[in-house]
């Protein structure tokens, strides 16, 4: 196998020469070519970094005849035109000398093909790569599997030198040398370089169905010059054209048998009943084939769907879907109207959206794409990875976030309504703030009795407006009662031996300030908390549900590498980790799971997905979106690999994005749900405002009870105190 490229201008005739000598030869046969070329006056080849590829065989300049060997079709004029027309527009091209004699077929093709320029070579001014054989080596080595070899391939804008051979490293400016290892893998891949751009194939109809049908790519163009085509039936090559546009979804193939071009047109019908796909002969350069940019003139078009979030499914009285509504499927709907072109609907795959099996294949939609037994599914799937080369997106159609569901937190008791009018740390602050001011009223006092003078001393009790009992008592008691007086002012209790001293009564005034506005919010609140349910606090972050050690099942596998990237955070790891696959569940179930089952279960969903079919869940206050949610994706339509429609597709998307109808229907699908679930809401609504009763004043009571039993004990106590231990006593004096 050798091939090289170069850029091809008005040159003398070239014959081309094999080369078996070394990467250095090949340098020197190189420099010599420029150098003799410089000479003569005339523009030299080109070796551009990212075109010029030399896989051992070079150009030598000699001057060859005419019309030597020469095939009869080369010198017909209606064939060259159409030669010219099925590569026009077309800069890059390669040449494949597979079924030609080295030593005599090839030089005159070449010549009239790429640089004569009376008559005008075809293909002149174009960037061309020689390939001297279909195949290399073995050709057991070829193709033996039916799907095509390239999508498994990686780009060479990927590779590296080093995996590319490139030994070259001197010359890099004028060639690139490969070296070749004559496999079919290393064969492929360079001739992937030029999957976009146009084939000139001679070959035979063996050597093609053997090799060069795994590297076929429906963007590209193909010219196959078949030596063996009189024997070649040409209903054989309807159907090997068809099954090649069914399996591959390559249509832009032209056969030139003898002095005759035929191709397939996938888009003509013939027929009463339209089948389409005919093969059919060129008459002049009008007819090559080309994809309809508007009208498809009804061309069937297999499309798959199933329920997703804007894809719901419409179902008759006995439960069978008749049709989907959604914004997805109006947008189905305006493609196939606005490109005139039969929906063929397949039934939905049990997999739905599919993902990698461990052999490596796909189930489901995914695999449907890539084995082509589909054309586009209306469906919106994350732009994302999905491990596989033959499917690609379409035009973004909208965004949306993964976000997490989890279990409203239960409602508070109404004992312990009062207590939770205020947080923790408030109620912590006025306990607080009742010490302070407890110790500032007694460094006020102690401050008093410090100035006064020693006939003064006898009268502050009287000053401080002290009981008897607490004249007569210690000072650890007196100090308490200090205390006691600050948080009965602070509650705004009765309060029925204020002071006299002006200081201190400045100082009071302030705390009942304090008191009054304290009493005022709490009183006020009271009944908020009555009227209003108050619940304990919910998951409210990522870093709280990972505390909560909640388990989080999801029903698609996709999930289990999406929601959550790895080695973001130990956060992200952990709850990553919690991630359970249940691929049977349903959403509803799931739903009334976390509902009500467990509050140790999450479910992940889309957010635009909750004001559809879980809003009622919120409404009710039995589950809450995770305010965090830990991935945003853009969505977008799938389509086969280089699948010839996708231009089309994505004229109708982009304009119906422009014209803001998306969004509409999405906004349209909303309003539906919300209007479907009106008496739920209004239900829901009425259970906001609650009439107060006496079941709801029970805390009350509780406290006048407790406060009675306790008032009683201590009755009962003090009687005994005053009776027993008193009059003892006074009988002991």
């Amino acid at each position: 196998m050798a091939i090289c490229y170069a850029q091809y201008s008005h040159l003398p005739s070239l014959t081309i020469t094999p080369l078996n000598q070394l990467a250095m030869h090949i340098k020197i046969q190189c420099r010599r070519q420029s150098s003799s070329l410089e000479s003569s006056g005339l523009n030299m080849i080109t070796f551009p970094i990212s075109l010029a590829i030399c896989l051992g065989t070079i150009f030598g300049p000699r001057i060859v005849k005419p019309n030597g060997d020469l095939p009869p079709w080369l010198l017909n004029q209606t064939i060259q035109s159409q030669i010219a027309a099925i590569f026009r527009g077309i800069d890059r091209i390669d040449v494949v000398l597979g079924d030609l004699d080295a030593d005599q077929s090839y030089p005159p093709i070449l010549d009239w093909l790429i640089h004569r320029s009376e008559p005008r070579a075809i293909l002149q001014d174009k960037a061309i790569r020689i390939y001297q054989s279909v195949v290399p080596g073995s050709k057991d080595a070829g193709c033996k599997g039916g799907r095509p070899l390239l999508s498994g391939i990686v780009d060479t804008e990927d590779a590296n030198e080093e995996e590319l051979g490139l030994i070259d490293r001197d010359y890099a400016d004028e060639s690139r040398f490969i070296g070749w290892d004559r496999t079919f893998e290393s064969f492929a891949r360079v001739w992937d370089q030029n999957r976009n751009f146009g084939y000139l194939v001679f070959t035979s109809w063996s050597d093609f169905q053997l090799s060069m049908i795994c590297l076929l790519d429906p963007y590209a163009t193909y010219l196959f010059v078949l030596s063996d085509w009189g024997s070649l039936d040409l209903q054989e090559l309807t159907v090997f054209s068809k099954s090649t546009w069914i399996g591959q979804g390559v249509f832009r193939m032209f056969y030139l048998l003898g002095e005759v071009i035929y191709t397939f047109d996938p888009f003509m019908a013939v027929g009463s009943n339209r089948q389409y796909g005919v093969l059919k002969e060129l008459k002049d350069s009008t007819d090559v084939p080309r994809v309809p940019q508007c009208d498809f003139g009804g061309f069937p078009l297999r499309i798959d769907r199933f329920r997703t979030t804007f894809s719901h499914t419409l179902v008759d009285k006995k439960g069978k879907v008749i049709d989907y509504i959604g914004a997805d499927a109006e947008a189905s709907r305006v493609v196939t109207r606005a490109l005139n072109v039969t929906p063929n609907f397949l039934p939905p795959d049990k997999d739905q959206f599919g993902f990698k099996l461990p052999n490596g294949s796909f189930n489901g939609v995914l695999g449907r794409l890539s084995r082509r037994e589909s054309d586009i599914v209306f469906v919106g799937y994350f732009i994302k990875d999905y491990f596989t080369r033959d499917t690609e997106f379409t035009t973004g159609i909208y965004t949306d976030e993964l976000c997490c569901l989890v279990r409203k937190a239960s409602r508070i008791p109404e004992y312990l309504l009062p207590i939770t009018i205020f947080p923790a740390d408030l109620w912590g602050l006025l306990f607080l703030m009742g010490i302070v001011c407890a110790t500032t009223w007694i460094i006020i006092r102690a401050g008093i009795r410090v100035k006064a003078v020693q006939t003064q001393r006898s009268q502050l009790p009287d000053l401080f407006n002290l009981s008897k009992s607490i004249r007569e008592a210690p000072l650890y008691r007196k100090l308490l009662q200090v205390v006691i007086d600050t948080y009965i002012l602070l509650v705004s209790a009765p309060f029925r031996r204020f002071t006299r001293s002006g200081i201190e009564r400045l100082m009071l005034f302030g705390l009942m300030l304090v008191s009054l506005i304290f009493v005022s919010m709490f009183q006020s609140s009271l009944s908020s908390v009555f009227l209003h349910p108050m619940f304990y606090k919910d998951i409210d972050s990522l870093q709280r549900l990972d505390e909560s050690g909640t388990k989080i099942p999801v029903k698609y596998k996709g999930f289990m590498d999406d929601v959550f990237p790895a080695n973001y955070s130990p956060m992200m790891d952990s709850l990553r980790n919690k991630m359970i696959y249940e691929p049977d569940q349903d959403e509803p179930a799931m739903l009334d799971r976390v509902a009500q089952e467990s509050p140790k279960v999450a479910f992940v969903t889309r957010k635009s997905l909750v004001p559809l079919d879980d809003a009622i869940y919120i409404a009710k206050k039995k589950v809450i979106v995770v305010p965090e949610c830990p991935r945003l994706y853009n969505l977008a339509y799938v389509v086969p690999r280089h699948s010839v429609l996708l231009e089309a597709i994505n004229m109708i998307i982009l304009r119906l994005l422009n014209g803001g109808l998306i969004n509409h229907w999405i906004n349209v699908m909303t309003f539906n749900a919300t209007l479907r679930d009106l008496a739920l809401y209004r239900s829901v609504g009425d259970e906001k405002f609650k009439v107060l009763t006496m079941t709801d004043l029970q805390f009350p009571f509780y406290l006048w009870a407790i406060g009675l039993t306790l008032s009683s004990v201590i009755f009962v106590f003090e009687r005994l105190h005053y009776r027993m231990i008193i009059p003892n006593r006074v009988e002991r004096f």
